[in-house]
C-alpha cells in the first residue's frame, strides 16, 4: 500500500494519500474537494541491511 503525493491544481495545496490495492476510488484535494489533481514524483530513500543511510544526503558516515 504505497503514499503517493499529490498537488491539487485548483489551489495549489500538496498532500499525500495512502492507495489500497483495487481501490479505484477518485483523489480529491483535501482542502477545497476539487478533483484536479496530479500525482507527483517523490524521492524515495530506503533504509534497512548493508544500504542504511545510503540514500539521504548527509547522512553521517557512521550511517553508510
Amino acid at each position: 500500500m504505497p503514499i503517493y503525493e499529490y498537488s491539487c491544481e485548483e489551489c495549489g495545496n500538496t498532500f499525500e494519500k495512502l492507495v489500497f490495492a483495487g481501490d479505484k476510488e477518485k483523489i480529491t484535494c483535501p482542502c477545497c474537494k476539487s478533483e484536479k489533481v496530479k500525482k507527483m514524483v517523490s524521492s524515495v530513500s530506503f533504509m534497512g541491511g548493508s544500504s542504511i543511510g545510503k540514500c539521504a544526503s548527509g547522512a553521517p558516515s557512521g550511517f553508510s
